[in-house]
């Protein structure tokens, strides 16, 4: 029997405004495993740095204490979590929002926001790290391992972004050694939409939606695992334009992808 994990209201506010919020999309014991199976790769961030870590802070590869590590293809590295009843749960919702049966478009990532950090994630387009070669026929997952709000740095969307063309983007701060992009000319962030969650709760947004968190100002660790699925169409798309890049899968998004 399929899932269901989304309202007709919920898929047509997806496709208007870019992005939907979902209160109950996985249960609190496997987050919890989930969260015992990733922290783990945080504490090997400088020996995957550059391959499957990247800091989303001021320097992509630093010497010190990263600001906010990001470890790529965790699937990779613990392909348990493909396993898992929240992965299943992503990929069904995925299937609802697609019409159709969604594939993992076989990139996947955890981003770590440590106490008070003071560094948000800036603005920008998923699509602009593939160069605006990406596909609408995907959709993107932020799981919370534990409860977020706006203070813990929460995805924020500027909602119908999405309808328009993939935007121009610069490394943060135009610092060449910066990995994460953020978009030219900023935002106009009155118009932004926070999403702060319950755990169980997730958001799924399109590859051109605006989006960003803000410096985790908590003192709680905030930990979410993103997940990418498509049709297959899609997803074939996506891999034949990761074979045919220089660097193969380390080129897809100017090195890995980063969904905040």
């Amino acid at each position: 029997m399929t899932m269901s994990f989304l309202t007709a209201r919920q898929i047509e506010t997806f496709w208007r405004d870019g992005f939907v919020a979902i209160d109950d999309l996985a249960p609190a014991d496997d987050l919890a495993r989930i969260r015992r199976m990733l922290l783990p790769l945080f504490d090997r961030f400088h020996d995957l740095l550059g391959g499957h870590a990247f800091d989303l802070g001021e320097e992509g590869r630093p010497a010190g204490v990263p600001q906010i590590p990001e470890i790529n293809w965790t699937i990779r590295l613990v392909p348990a979590l493909e396993r898992t009843a929240t992965f299943a749960a992503a990929r069904a919702a995925a299937s609802q929002l697609l019409a159709g049966p969604a594939m993992p478009t076989g990139f996947d990532h955890a981003i770590l926001k440590p106490p008070r950090n003071g560094c948000a994630t800036p603005w920008h387009q998923d699509d602009a790290y593939v160069n605006g070669c990406g596909t609408a026929g995907t959709v993107h997952f932020w799981i919370p391992l534990q409860d977020v709000s706006a203070d813990m740095g929460c995805m924020e969307f500027i909602p119908g972004s999405h309808l328009g063309p993939p935007l121009p983007h610069h490394r943060r701060d135009h610092r060449r050694t910066a990995h994460v992009l953020e978009v030219d000319g900023g935002v106009d962030r009155t118009r932004a939409v926070a999403c702060p969650l319950r755990l169980g709760g997730a958001t799924v947004h399109l590859p051109r939606t605006l989006h960003h968190t803000g410096a985790n100002a908590t003192d709680e660790p905030r930990l979410a695992w993103i997940l990418e699925f498509g049709s297959a169409r899609a997803r074939a798309r996506w891999r034949s334009w990761r074979r045919r890049t220089r660097f193969g899968v380390q080129a897809a998004r100017g090195g890995p992808r980063t969904s905040v």
